[in-house]
């Protein structure tokens, strides 16, 4: 019998499902800020996000190699927290109380490319010529997805709220490129289950030296269900069905699917938000995706 060409892996559910979850925090998350705030969100998403994968690596089997790590990648993983969950929460949370959930989605989604950049920059990696069309491209879409309302200062654009988003972008790109280095010496997942406990440790100190945790203590209980379930699916559940298949298949296919998780949002906006763009937005967000494809997909000349 001859063989099917694509044969069907469970993999690919897997990435379907990390993207759809990934996806789903924008919307959802939209939803919480308009009772908490931005940074309390963010302690909240990580503290469960943390318990979470704890929970998934005890029961995996996998927590003593937690314990495993050389003293210097230990601390690395933890120094890379400042920069992967610390401020990247922040960022992306205060962005999304300003700008839409679908906005958000597309310009964060643009991390791929300044992985591409600040790797050439760092650690001196060659930018070939497909991947320079993709930089170009991805940042002619975030001017169109920024200024979708019309290219004037004056029209209704949160700029504050777009340059928190790409702060988040600048934060996780600065994370992958760091920490490089010890995720290859590493199990992926037991760097990002120390960068996740530092990060969250880090926020809650900020959160209740800045803001406090009033809202939260006066929040109703299905805002408290979201939080969790937030954490809970966009790091618990999420990030070990992602470093699971990338364990098993090329990190070229792999990346496709992370691709999916901006059309996720913003269709999932789309439903639970009613939100609704220029057509500009639209060019954009094809656009951005076009340049994020280019930018990694494309590694020769």
């Amino acid at each position: 019998m001859e063989k099917r060409a694509f044969p069907f892996r469970i993999e690919y559910i897997f990435m379907l499902i990390a993207a759809f979850f990934w996806a789903l925090g924008h919307p959802l998350g939209k939803i919480v800020l308009r009772t908490v705030h931005p940074f309390q969100l963010g302690a909240v998403n990580l503290i469960a996000g943390f318990l979470s994968l704890l929970i998934y690596l005890t029961l995996a089997g996998r927590l003593r190699d937690v314990f495993k790590i050389s003293r210097r990648d230990f601390f690395s993983s933890l120094f890379l927290g400042v920069f992967g969950f610390f401020s990247y929460q922040i960022f992306t949370f205060s962005a999304l109380s300003r700008i839409p959930a679908s906005m958000n989605a597309v310009l964060i989604s643009t991390n791929v490319v300044f992985i591409t950049i600040f790797s050439a920059i760092f650690l001196k990696e060659k930018i070939f010529f497909y991947r320079i069309i993709g930089i170009i491209i991805a940042f002619a879409g975030v001017i169109f997805v920024t200024f979708n309302a019309g290219f004037t200062l004056n029209s209704g654009v949160n700029l504050t709220g777009c340059l928190f988003s790409m702060s988040a972008v600048i934060s996780f790109a600065l994370y992958s490129v760091f920490g490089k280095h010890v995720l290859s010496r590493n199990d992926p997942l037991t760097v990002a289950t120390l960068a996740l406990f530092s990060g969250a440790v880090l926020l809650t100190i900020f959160t209740a030296s800045s803001v406090g945790f009033q809202q939260l203590y006066e929040a109703d209980a299905y805002i408290w269900i979201i939080m969790v379930l937030l954490g809970a699916t966009m790091i618990g559940i999420a990030y070990p069905l992602y470093f699971t298949c990338l364990k098993r298949m090329p990190a070229s296919h792999v990346s496709i699917y992370i691709y999916m998780t901006p059309v996720f949002a913003v269709i999932l906006s789309l439903i639970i938000l009613k939100e609704s763009f220029s057509w500009l937005f639209w060019l954009g967000g094809a656009f951005v995706l076009s340049g994020i494809i280019l930018s990694s997909i494309f590694n020769r000349n």
